[in-house]
């Protein structure tokens, strides 16, 4: 079952939104008015080049990794020397001009990074758990922060010590202890683990090879009434949501769009949200279709389950969760859609390569 999806453009954009109102006049189903957008034809027979759902031995050793990592133990050194690369805990106080500039308490750095200020870590190489040492710094020119940028600082620094990380050797012990003994043995945790790559491998795969079958029916369907008016007030509601969301972090709209979706500009998150947003009415316009010709329109107690398979894949328990972002419409469509492409699939041909004349391959009607 693949995820609820978030319109590939995160929850912030979908929130309260819910399903677009469709094609037509007449007030009926949501999905019923997608329906009568386009006449989708050659759905069956659809080629589609297999998924690898090989695991390796190079990811069932980077999740032993993983797993010992998630194990690894941290100690305080005290009485080494500070040296290149250590992460250090620090106490410290910043002064420009005699007035207090900034306070940190247990704060931890890695020593080489200059995260405070140039030349900073280079003051405390050498210096051991429980030093205390008083430098001055000078803010360059150019300096990020312009109000300190030129400025002299004083520091008093508290070394604290040398936090060291130790990751355990994967063996019987570590297996036993970390699992609650529900697995005792190395070799159990390896087949675990592999069982585990090797679902969500089968998973990936699945969901890719649907995808496919599905955008390869999506491409050559042609869009008889396009909903222009849905698509722009779909766009205008997202981007309202937005607002209000970058209001609450007291940010402008594009700090906004660079800090959560990479865009350093307005108009090419637009271009980007245009592109989207029609792709997804595309695809519900086709599945709508669809589920309608071969009578897959999910029924309440296909809504019903898709809900509480969604709910237990993603460790939610409390059915509200749910209801809070989606409505039932939605519900009905991600649900129906689940339907649609099990059929699709059942009636799709796995091949080596697809073949140029792959959008003529059906066997519909």
């Amino acid at each position: 079952m693949r995820k609820i999806k978030m319109v590939a453009l995160g929850t912030v954009m979908v929130l309260a939104l819910g399903m677009l109102s469709g094609c037509g006049k007449n007030d009926i189903g949501t999905m019923k008015r997608f329906a009568k957008c386009a006449d989708v034809t050659g759905y069956t027979g659809v080629e589609y080049v297999p998924e690898s759902r090989e695991v390796t031995q190079d990811e069932i050793d980077d999740a032993i990794d993983s797993f010992c990592n998630d194990n690894s133990v941290t100690t305080q050194d005290k009485t080494s020397e500070i040296a290149s690369s250590d992460v250090v805990n620090i106490d410290y106080v910043e002064k420009i001009s005699g007035v207090e500039h900034n306070r940190q308490s247990d704060y931890e750095i890695t020593i080489g990074n200059d995260e405070i200020i140039p030349g900073f870590d280079d003051q405390i190489i050498g210096e051991k758990g429980g030093s205390i040492k008083k430098f001055k710094l000078t803010y360059p020119d150019d300096y990020e922060d312009t109000q300190v940028a030129g400025l002299e600082a004083e520091f008093e620094v508290t070394v604290n010590y040398i936090s060291v990380t130790t990751i355990p050797e994967y063996n019987d012990e570590l297996v036993k202890k970390a699992t609650d003994g529900e697995y005792t043995t190395t070799a159990d945790y390896t087949k675990h683990l592999t069982e585990e790559l090797q679902n969500d491998r089968n998973d990936e795969a699945d969901e890719a090879e649907r995808t496919d079958v599905l955008q390869t029916i999506i491409d050559k369907t042609e869009i008889t009434k396009y909903p222009q008016n849905e698509a722009d007030e779909y766009t205008k509601s997202v981007i309202q949501n937005m607002e209000s969301a970058a209001q609450n972090y007291q940010i402008d709209l594009q700090t906004y769009l660079m800090y959560f979706y990479g865009y350093d500009n307005e108009a090419d998150f637009m271009k980007f949200l245009t592109e989207t947003v029609e792709s997804v009415m595309k695809e519900k316009i086709v599945v709508s279709s669809i589920a309608y010709k071969e009578n897959l329109v999910a029924t309440d107690d296909d809504i019903a389950a898709y809900k509480k398979e969604f709910m237990e894949k993603n460790g939610i328990e409390d059915e509200a969760t749910i209801d809070e972002y989606y409505t039932k419409n939605d519900l009905e469509f991600y649900a129906t859609e689940e339907k649609v492409l099990d059929f699709l699939m059942e009636n799709a041909v796995q091949v080596e390569e697809k073949t140029d004349d792959t959008e003529e391959a059906s066997t519909e009607e």
